[in-house]
């Protein structure tokens, strides 16, 4: 299995919370900050899980999560954990199902 994170927010800048979450499972962390960059990026490689910023503004991160589940699908590939981080907004349940995301992080622990 890979030790890579693809973590999606729209800067390049490693958050703490972000860096804390891979550190704390000795993975390394990759970042991109569109829809586009993030299909490519699994298209072309295999990650353990992605993180999605939730606190997005240019970009929804619920499409975004749409079209890397889509993506999945049309490449034949396994489903990668999904998770998802941030203050500014909460995925609501029937996202959380839809869309398989395995968990919401707050700080570097899993709720």
């Amino acid at each position: 299995m890979s030790n890579k994170v693809l973590v999606i927010q729209e800067t390049q800048t490693p958050s703490f919370d972000d860096d804390a979450f891979a550190a704390s499972r000795n993975l390394i962390a990759e970042y991109c900050s569109t829809e586009s960059s993030a299909l490519s990026a699994i298209a072309n490689a295999r990650y353990r899980c992605v993180v999605v910023s939730m606190d997005m503004q240019r970009e929804d991160p619920i499409a975004i999560i749409s079209a890397l589940r889509g993506a999945e699908n049309t490449l034949g590939l396994s489903p990668t954990q999904i998770l998802v981080a941030g203050r500014a907004r909460q995925p609501t349940q029937s996202e959380l199902a839809k869309f398989n995301i395995s968990a919401h992080i707050r700080s570097h622990h899993l709720k």
